[in-house]
């Protein structure tokens, strides 16, 4: 009996020291299956915040060259782009590219032709989402062909009495921003009155006769404030004159001729490119007015008369002389942006109450001249080119120089924008 109880106890240490030994390697086999579980699952969370973060960069850089599609070829996006200061362009798209991807983006001018591109990707993993969000500077690139600062710049000898690059007789001419620049004489007559804001000068000689007035090197706009003067009383000038001769600027007109025969008008061969003047004078009514967008290229000679008004959003050019003889041309760059003004091969006269005005380049392969004028003001934003200028008569032409308006009309009009990437950076 007493070796029985003896068993039993035995037994029992036994059974006990099993039982702790088992619920010790139970434990410790639930501690390794959790913390293999563990890894296993944060592999799988690390893996999947991976692939979110990669989707969602993916989806912002999509969003980033959709932006600049957009602002190269998409006429209201560009047209906010080039043309204001602080205007925002937003576009999305929810889904984007995958299931439970988007993206949202800014476009935010700083200035004109310059902005920043917010780019926000997004990729949902059931109750989580991955969010990258990418900057990006863009700006218009434009080629610095026209590296002056002359608001008027004439290159070439005169004709017929004068040998003057700029004649000036009896005209008031302002310029604000910029110089006026001839490759040899500049001649003042006749009571003419020349305000320039910067600076005057020329290849050979500056003559001023028969009480003509020159002003430069002060802002022409005083606000009158005593204790900000902006100009003397009597600014006065002293014009540089032997300044080395320039190099006039050509515009490419086979290019431009090119784009009026692509672009859908209304002359005989259903685009803006003309063989005949009155093809095209025959769509403006005498007396009224018409709109043309892009670029017009007429192969003739172009009389504007008969009191016809032509709003040229963009460009009118010409292969041989156009006279603005009783007409208006109201110049305006085209709405996606681009070139703007009137080119032309030959002469540019302004007779009698003919006149331009509005924002543009004004291009004479030959001369600029405004003959038998009285009372008009001409105003201008941008700038003139020509071989000769000659202003005669009692008008007034104001020039806002703007060195964007005329590197872009004198750049390839066939070039689609470019636009530079100035850095990008990411944000989590």
């Amino acid at each position: 009996m007493k070796n029985l109880k003896t068993q039993l106890k035995i037994n029992n240490c036994k059974n006990g020291y099993i039982a702790i030994t088992v619920l010790i390697l139970m434990m410790v086999l639930v501690s390794v299956v959790y913390l293999f579980s563990n890894a296993v699952f944060s592999e799988l969370a690390i893996a999947r915040n991976n692939k979110g973060a990669q989707i969602s960069f993916s989806l912002a850089e999509a969003g980033v060259q959709e932006a600049i599609y957009r602002v190269q070829h998409d006429s209201t996006t560009r047209n906010n782009f080039i043309n204001t200061t602080s205007g925002v362009s937003n576009f999305s798209h929810n889904p984007a590219l995958v299931n439970n991807g988007a993206y949202s983006v800014t476009i935010q001018n700083t200035s004109r032709g310059v902005a920043t591109v917010t780019s926000v990707g997004t990729y949902t993993m059931g109750l989580k989402t991955a969010r990258r969000e990418i900057k990006l500077d863009i700006a218009q690139a434009i080629q610095l062909i026209y590296p002056y600062d002359g608001a008027i710049y004439a290159s070439g000898s005169g004709a017929g009495s004068s040998i003057a690059d700029i004649d000036i007789w009896g005209a008031s001419l302002n310029i604000y921003g910029g110089s006026l620049l001839a490759n040899r004489d500049i001649n003042l007559k006749f009571g003419a009155n020349v305000n320039i804001e910067k600076a005057v000068e020329a290849g050979d000689d500056v003559v001023m006769q028969m009480a003509s007035s020159l002003d430069c090197n002060c802002l022409i706009n005083d606000d009158g404030d005593p204790l900000t003067p902006q100009c003397s009383p009597s600014p006065g000038c002293t014009p540089l004159e032997g300044a080395l001769p320039k190099t006039m600027p050509q515009i490419d007109f086979e290019a431009y001729k090119t784009v009026a025969k692509n672009t859908p008008g209304e002359s005989p061969t259903g685009s803006q490119y003309f063989a005949n003047a009155n093809d095209f004078l025959n769509l403006v009514p005498i007396g009224g007015s018409k709109t043309f967008n892009g670029v017009v290229y007429v192969d003739d000679n172009l009389d504007i008369n008969f009191g016809r008004t032509i709003n040229m959003n963009g460009v009118l050019a010409a292969s041989q002389t156009i006279d603005i003889i009783w007409g208006q041309v109201n110049m305006a760059p085209p709405s996606g942006g681009g070139a703007s003004g009137i080119f032309t091969q030959k002469n540019l006269k302004l007779w009698g109450l003919g006149n331009f005005d509005g924002t543009g380049l004004i291009y004479a392969g030959d001369r600029l001249e405004t003959l038998f004028s009285v009372g008009l003001t001409t105003n201008l934003t941008g700038g003139i080119i020509a071989r000769r200028t000659w202003v005669n008569g009692f008008r007034t032409i104001n020039i806002y120089f703007d060195s964007a308006v005329i590197n872009t009309a004198l750049g390839d009009p066939t070039d689609t924008p470019v636009i530079e990437l100035n850095h990008w950076e990411e944000e989590y």
